[in-house]
């Protein structure tokens, strides 16, 4: 797979991205869809979308037709840079936005919110954990949020089961639908079968009804179908952010904390997401 060739973007008209079936395309990352329409409204060939992609024309033709399917996100990554795509389409399917402003930075890195960056999940946690000891409020998006908050020993189930009840915090999980059409794909990614993926959902779901009956937060548990792309940790007002799957790309490791501070965009994108994931979903507990 080579490179996108400069000056090769595929030309959409912006009203175009308005359309309601490429925002359902984008929030579920369907690739096929998404390149049909740049068929439909950039007067696209299969060539001219390899071309500008970076992508083998074959393989374009395959998931044009439904005969493949792309999780990988710097696939999406080259898909979005091939078609031009706008930053709010961009945040629809998950991908950092390429600018922040007429002439702010094109690096998610180099923007003012990111106040700082984990090379994994380890190295955030001890900051994670400070805050939550505190935090009245604590928003988590997850796949099955084992590691974050199911577990006895998770990352924020200690700092959240505290001995002064007048401190209670209000906690809020996302987790995926284990009878989601999702979890084969995110099977995929991190490596296990859907089976055990899916049962391993419902046991998360097990453990966090009995936290929740231990009384020591205010917890409620949400059940969503869409394909997640960011594990988020919101305390407060403090978000930590990181992707989900793409395991090749040794970048997605990681953990980006956005501090509420000016200019508010990536908080703003993140409540959004959550917001948004809520919303469709289904209370278990």
């Amino acid at each position: 797979m080579s490179a996108p060739a400069s000056g090769a973007t595929v030309e959409i008209p912006a009203w175009a991205w308005e359309r309601t079936e490429i925002h359902e395309a984008l929030r579920e990352r369907d690739a096929g869809a998404i390149l049909r329409f740049a068929q439909q409204y950039g007067g696209a060939s299969q060539s001219r979308i390899a071309t500008a992609t970076g992508l083998l024309q074959g393989r374009v033709n395959e998931i044009v037709r439904g005969r493949r399917s792309v999780v990988r996100i710097d696939v999406f990554e080259r898909i979005a840079l091939g078609l031009g795509m706008p930053d709010a389409a961009r945040m629809l399917m998950g991908l950092a936005p390429l600018r922040f402003s007429g002439h702010g930075p094109r690096d998610l890195l180099e923007h003012p919110q990111v106040a700082a960056i984990a090379r994994t999940k380890p190295e955030a946690g001890s900051e994670i954990t400070s805050l939550a000891a505190t935090a009245e409020t604590v928003d988590v998006i997850g796949v099955r949020a084992l590691g974050m908050l199911a577990l006895g020993d998770s990352l924020l189930r200690g700092p959240l089961i505290r001995e002064n009840r007048d401190s209670i915090a209000h906690v809020r999980v996302l987790l995926l639908h284990p009878d989601s059409p999702a979890v084969a794909r995110i099977a995929e990614e991190i490596g296990e079968t859907p089976r055990f993926l899916a049962a391993s959902l419902r046991f998360s779901e097990d453990l966090l009804g009995e936290m929740a009956e231990l009384g020591t937060v205010r917890l409620e548990v949400y059940r969503y179908r869409t394909p997640p792309v960011w594990r988020m940790i919101r305390l407060d007002a403090t978000v930590f952010a990181s992707v989900i799957g793409c395991r090749s790309d040794a970048r997605t490791s990681l953990v980006y904390r956005l501090a509420p501070t000016a200019p508010s965009c990536l908080s703003y994108g993140f409540d959004r997401l959550f917001a948004a994931t809520l919303g469709d979903a289904e209370r278990a507990i």
